[in-house]
């Protein structure tokens, strides 16, 4: 099954007229790596998206989507909080993630995105 970010790099590469093997070598990632990911049988590492942004100068809208495919295609995040108080709350976060009703995910998801739009 084909995820979101392999979407958006399977367009990535169709739009700039690349080959797998054309994608692989601007990335510096093997052609086995780049098809892994566009096929969703691997989880782009950390860094990978902003590899990819930075290679293909993406515009901050096409960024942004890539940005949220690579999100959406995730299963588990790790995060490092620097304070107590963001290790309380990205703790607090985790364990009541999926008990969260739409509402108050949709509130959290507006709180957050208005840092994002600064």
């Amino acid at each position: 099954m084909t995820t979101e970010i392999g979407k958006e790099l399977r367009k990535l590469r169709i739009d700039e007229d690349e080959r797998l093997l054309d994608m692989a070598a601007r990335l510096e990632k093997s052609s086995a790596f780049i098809s892994a990911v566009e096929r969703g049988t691997k989880t782009p590492p950390e860094g990978f998206v902003e590899l990819v942004i930075r290679a293909y100068r993406l515009a901050e809208d096409a960024a942004a989507s890539l940005r949220r495919a690579a999100d959406r295609s995730r299963k588990n995040f790790t995060l490092e909080a620097d304070s107590l108080l963001a290790r309380d709350t990205a703790g607090l976060m985790a364990r009541r993630m999926n008990s969260l009703s739409e509402d108050e995910l949709n509130s959290i998801f507006q709180i957050l995105s208005k840092k994002d739009a600064k």
